[in-house]
């Protein structure tokens, strides 16, 4: 019997109908069935999964192992079973309602052959609803590092592991967990890699919503009555592994901000959840201890607004103030007041400050992503398409506006935007908006300004280009002016090599349309060097005297 290249690793349980098409999606890959095996372990099914399991088996005998055991309750104990039946040089762990791209396992070895890959990622993709993670498949990533990109975000088992990096390190999942238990696995897999890897090019894992819910890494399996499994939150997990394993510095706030950002979340809904007050106050000593021990400031500055305040809260305030800031985590009060902003519990808006209290300083992540998406004169027109917004602060708690601001006389005129999650589009009148035209001729530089409350920043806008505008500097436009002798043209002007950001020139000399302005902008450049030219040609002469 030859060895198999790749060994897909299948947990059943209760799968129907959706085991087949993820069978047969194996069988479809085109790096060829003589190159991989499946080895399903059916978890005490009860839908006529393993029935369907053992007819499959008959029909593709060198192909698809199968065996039966009773119901753990957990995906864990059928993939570790799985994973020491495994003869393959790679294991490709898939679920049971889930399929792959006809490529997938071709692709992905040949990185991890190519890259000397022991982990490889292969893009995920949406089915039914199902939530995936999205922000690591960018683009291909031959060589991933793990503690500057976002792979660390992506912590479900579904992805290619080499054999030998599993078996080295003894890797197993564990067995007293129902739901996040790959979590563990998945890290310590990343933390021991030589190289990790990403193929994000083409849609490798299809993740099913299945219509009933009975997902099996969703909680679709039953509990064993004989069986009990650890409660602890997936925080409480995650967080002392994570730091014991990892030494101190950047790269392990970098993968300890994830669990404060993504399991926090998580945490502070179990409390919230819980119905029992005893177990409230428990979990909040809990997470307190955990705070006290691991939460770096300058791991968790990038922290959304409404998670710096409830950490803050768990550490100065009472439960039940956590747990009112909670109820308005997504309307979290946000005060501006003498150049700072402040995250607040609901009541004391009047009090925060640089004093403490029950409110935390989120200045440091107030800094707005702001990109010029398009421009387009005509006429007196001139139209705008940008974005912006902060990462880490609801979009509609943010108010936009434009400034146009003179370069020699300091006059500014202010355009309030209405703005979509952040996206917004504008249109200039210059007779109209800019005022007569012996005030307005000059420079006119165009801010963009983002305010929350009586909190702004403000960035020169178009210093950030858009997808849209990216590669395509933009000309001089001319915008005539009709019936205002003598005759005046005003000229936005757009040039990536030379400015910073985009201005308009009022009352300047006629420019021709399109690529004129370009041409314009070479002669002038061409004019200073040749002048820079003649004046060191001085400078020599004068020296050799």
């Amino acid at each position: 019997m030859t060895t198999p290249l790749v060994s897909v690793v299948i947990p059943v349980h209760n799968a129907m109908p959706y085991l087949l098409k993820g069978l047969q999606s194996v069988v479809d890959q085109t790096i060829g069935v003589e190159n991989l095996e499946i080895i399903a372990v059916d978890d005490g099914s009860t839908d006529g999964s393993g029935e369907a399991l053992d007819k499959f088996a008959l029909d593709h005998r060198d192909l698809l192992r199968v065996v039966h055991q009773e119901a753990s309750g957990t995906p864990s104990a059928p993939r570790n079973l799985a994973m020491d039946m495994a003869r393959g040089r790679y294991i490709q762990f898939l679920d049971a309602d889930d399929y792959l791209g006809a490529e997938a396992l071709e692709r992905m070895v040949a990185v991890a052959e190519a890259q000397g890959s022991d982990v490889v990622l292969g893009k995920l993709v949406s089915v039914g609803g199902r939530r995936v993670a999205g922000s690591m498949f960018d683009r291909d990533q031959p060589r991933a590092d793990l503690y500057s990109s976002r792979v660390y975000w992506s912590l479900g088992a579904w992805k290619l592991y080499r054999r030998e990096l599993l078996d080295r390190h003894g890797l197993r999942f564990r067995t007293d967990r129902r739901t996040g238990e790959d979590r563990p696995f998945v890290f310590l897999s990343y933390f021991h890699a030589r190289n990790i890897s990403v193929v994000a090019e083409y849609d490798c894992y299809y993740m099913v919503q299945r219509d009933d819910g009975g997902n099996l890494t969703l909680g679709g399996m039953g509990a064993p009555k004989d069986r009990s499994f650890n409660n602890e939150s997936p925080l409480e997990m995650m967080v002392p592994l994570v730091g014991a394993t990892v030494p101190a510095g950047l790269g392990r706030d970098h993968l300890l901000f994830r669990h404060w950002e993504v399991e926090g979340e998580i945490e502070f809904r179990i409390i919230a959840n819980d119905r029992s007050r005893e177990r409230q106050e428990a979990r909040l000593q809990q997470l307190r201890a955990l705070l006290e021990e691991w939460y770096s400031p300058r791991g968790t500055k990038h922290l959304k607004a409404h998670m710096h305040l409830l950490y803050h809260l768990v550490r100065t305030a009472t439960l039940d103030e956590v747990l009112l800031a909670h109820r308005h985590r997504d309307s979290v009060p946000l005060v501006g007041r003498a150049g700072r902003l402040y995250a607040v519990l609901p009541g004391h808006e009047d009090q925060a400050g640089p004093g403490p209290g029950p409110w935390v300083d989120v200045t440091d992540i107030s800094r707005p992503e702001h990109w010029l998406d398009g421009v387009e004169a005509e006429g007196t027109a001139l139209r705008l398409n940008g974005s912006c917004w902060f990462r880490k602060i609801p979009n509609d708690r943010v108010e936009l506006r434009l400034e146009l601001r003179h370069r020699r006389n300091g006059q500014v005129k202010p355009f309030p935007l209405e703005h979509e999650n952040g996206r917004f589009g504008t249109e200039l009148d210059l007779c109209r908006d800019l005022g007569p035209i012996d005030r307005a001729k000059g420079t006119w530089d165009i801010e963009l300004v983002a305010a929350v409350g009586d909190f702004e920043r403000r960035v020169p806008f178009g210093s950030s280009l858009g997808a849209p505008m990216r590669g395509k500097p933009v000309p001089l436009h001319r915008l005539d002016i009709p019936h205002q002798p003598p005759r005046t043209i005003p000229a936005t002007q757009y040039f990536t090599a030379v400015k910073s950001h985009l201005a308009l020139q009022v009352g300047g000399k006629r420019v021709r349309q399109g690529a004129g302005g370009h041409s314009r902008l070479r002669q002038e450049i061409g004019a200073r060097l040749k002048l820079r030219q003649r004046l060191g040609k001085v400078k020599r002469r004068l020296l050799r005297r």
